[in-house]
């Protein structure tokens, strides 16, 4: 980014001390310098689950109603209502898992048991019975699948094959299975999200999310972040630009995660701008973000959000340190329903 400013000749220190420290909070929060800054006033993020300790793992969480799950690496923990403690599902044969998700219709749970290749599916998290959904939709084999997510409105469900931009549309029964083919636009994509009918696919590597307009005729729209340097799987601010994890609507504003950590951030600052809000998709594209990654801690990933009616929902995760930080922080705003 080259900008260029011009200082009155005779500007006295105190003005010269208050443009700087406006410059200074405009270049830090990846914003043009004629940006309006924006304050985080009315944010509260506070860690939601577990109550002490953590996770083995942590990528999502899930609510049906009271019921809740997070997908915690090769098990999920669930509980029937928020007041309770979480207990491990006794459905042992995941590997990586990374998301569950409800369909409100067949009252069943999909989860990607990522490091198996497969979908499975299970009506009760408290039971250990559970089928092998499948292992390859449209003639297409999984190759471990990320993130799914239901349409209440009308029942489709999504699911998505990361490395090679492959986009999976079905019904839960498995029946007018379709495929929409992003390879040529993404590289490394980790998630799907529907926000008020509408699927947005998020391309981590390349920094861009598509939105699919019309996912029968094919149609989409690539949404470019601000500021991108180079594609990869993780890395910085500094180093890569964005590289998001997923991206949420929630209350007026769009949520961004970003994969960055010690181990791929090197020498730069892994906790800038990891975890960002705005308001418009010309935002996402001329950094008129906010930075909130202050609000986290320090040297986590955040990874999937889930907007719901009692706050925004944040995995998080030690990308070196696996176990140690592994739990779900809750965003709530001024308006949240309380």
């Amino acid at each position: 980014m080259s900008i260029a400013y011009k200082f009155r000749y005779n500007m006295n220190s105190t003005k010269k001390a208050i443009f700087a420290s406006v410059l200074l909070a405009c270049l830090f929060n990846g914003r043009q310098a004629d940006a309006q800054p924006r304050g985080v006033s009315g944010i509260v993020i506070e860690k939601y689950a577990p109550q002490s300790g953590s996770f083995p793992a942590c990528t999502h969480i899930d609510h049906s109603g009271k019921v809740e799950i997070v997908t915690s690496g090769d098990r999920l923990f669930y509980r029937a209502d928020s007041k309770s403690p979480f207990r491990q599902s006794p459905i042992s044969v995941l590997a990586d898992a990374h998301a569950v998700v409800f369909n409100p219709i067949e009252k069943r749970f999909y989860a990607t048991d990522t490091g198996n290749h497969r979908l499975i599916t299970f009506a009760d998290p408290a039971s250990d019975q559970w089928d092998d959904f499948a292992t390859s939709l449209a003639g297409v084999k999984l190759q471990r699948p990320h993130d799914i997510v239901c349409d209440a409105a009308t029942g489709w469900m999504y699911a998505l094959n990361p490395n090679s931009g492959q986009v999976f549309r079905f019904m839960g029964s498995g029946s007018s299975v379709s495929v929409l083919d992003l390879s040529k636009h993404l590289g490394y994509s980790r998630a799907l999200t529907i926000s008020d009918g509408t699927l947005y696919v998020v391309g981590s590597s390349h920094g861009v999310v598509v939105e699919v307009t019309d996912f029968e005729k094919q149609e989409f729209e690539i949404h470019s972040s601000f500021g991108k340097k180079t594609n990869a799987v993780a890395g910085s601010w500094q180093g890569t630009g964005l590289v998001p994890n997923d991206v949420d609507f929630y209350q007026g504003y769009w949520y961004a995660t970003s994969y960055f950590c010690p181990t791929y951030a090197g020498e730069h600052n892994c906790d800038e701008h990891k975890f960002i809000r705005f308001k418009t998709w010309r935002d996402f594209k001329d950094g008129t973000w906010e930075d909130l990654s202050h609000l986290l801690p320090g040297k986590v990933v955040p990874y999937f959000l889930t907007p719901h009616s009692k706050g925004l929902d944040i995995g998080v995760f030690s990308h070196e340190t696996r176990g140690a930080s592994a739990c779900i922080y809750r965003l709530t705003t001024a308006t949240t329903e309380q």
